[in-house]
């Protein structure tokens, strides 16, 4: 999905607020927005047409220039600690509802994308997670391969599980634990290398004991998206092998959407009016997509 104008204002938000939480100096705050402007405007001239840059191949250079002029590896840390014990002592409640309904891993999978909204990229943070666990849990799919989704499980023996946030990590766990009571298979569940935004890194997935359900692998990138040219070959090697492949989040949307895998499932709940209009969808909509299958 190629970068549009509107996400710039978008991305400049971003860039404030991870300056913002890396210093408490002004004056570096503002040197960081200079640069981020000066990148933004020198990749538009570049490549007026947006075409070959994703919102996760910008977003990478932002992060990058952040950490490299405020030396903070890691500015969402608390963010992502706080963030992993809300959703780990909601946990017991989760498996209840699951286990207590008609369709448990349809349910699972309701849970995982309610968990999408612990996003402090595209929402800066403002949600309310209590009221999107409701909604989801009532909401109509905009997009819904259940059947498909159901149909390659049952013939999957290596299953890849992209991550994307922190605390977000907790309803995947869920979900993956509910495939795994229905499916004899590997799970891989694929992780940022280094710090980048919230998204989850070997550290949280330690946090949530991730480990249990599945094999943890990292990426190889530090790009808050799965940018298969920056990925390692040991990813990449799993990635092109496994039978199946859940792809969680936007970022991992705007990265994978144009590579047309048949094996690849998008789950999300659409916090963007960009991405909403890729999906022909509205923002606030839930998603569950087969890569290779139309609306």
């Amino acid at each position: 999905m190629k970068t549009y104008l509107d996400c710039i204002p978008c991305i400049l938000r971003q860039a404030l607020a991870t300056a913002r939480l890396s210093t408490n100096d002004e004056k570096i705050q503002e040197k960081i927005l200079d640069q981020v402007m000066s990148f933004l405007i020198n990749s538009a001239r570049n490549n007026p047409s947006g075409e070959t840059l994703t919102p996760p191949h910008i977003g990478r250079y932002v992060y990058r220039i952040i950490k490299e002029i405020t030396g903070c590896e890691d500015p969402y840390r608390d963010v992502k600690i706080k963030y992993n014990q809300i959703a780990l002592n909601m946990y017991s409640g989760l498996k209840d509802t699951v286990k207590d309904s008609p369709d448990p891993l349809s349910t699972a999978i309701r849970l995982a994308i309610a968990g999408n909204i612990i996003d402090f990229g595209a929402s800066g943070g403002q949600f309310d997670l209590d009221a999107t666990l409701k909604e989801v849990l009532t909401r109509e799919f905009a997009v819904h391969h259940y059947d498909l989704f159901c149909d390659s499980l049952s013939k999957t023996k290596t299953l890849l599980y992209l991550g994307d946030n922190a605390g977000e990590i907790v309803f995947d766990k869920i979900l993956i634990e509910e495939i795994l009571k229905m499916h004899k298979l590997k799970v891989y569940y694929a992780v940022k290398s280094v710090p980048v935004i919230n998204d989850v890194t070997i550290e949280d997935a330690n946090e949530v004991e991730m480990n249990n359900v599945s094999e943890v692998i990292t990426n190889g990138s530090d790009a808050p998206g799965t940018i298969l040219d920056l990925c390692s070959r040991e990813f990449l090697k799993i990635y092109n092998n496994a039978d199946m492949i859940i792809s969680k989040g936007q970022g991992n949307y705007e990265t994978l959407s144009e590579e047309n895998k048949k094996n690849v499932f998008f789950l999300l709940k659409v916090k963007c009016a960009l991405i909403a209009g890729h999906l022909e969808v509205n923002a606030g909509d839930i998603i569950l997509k087969c890569g290779g299958a139309n609306q």
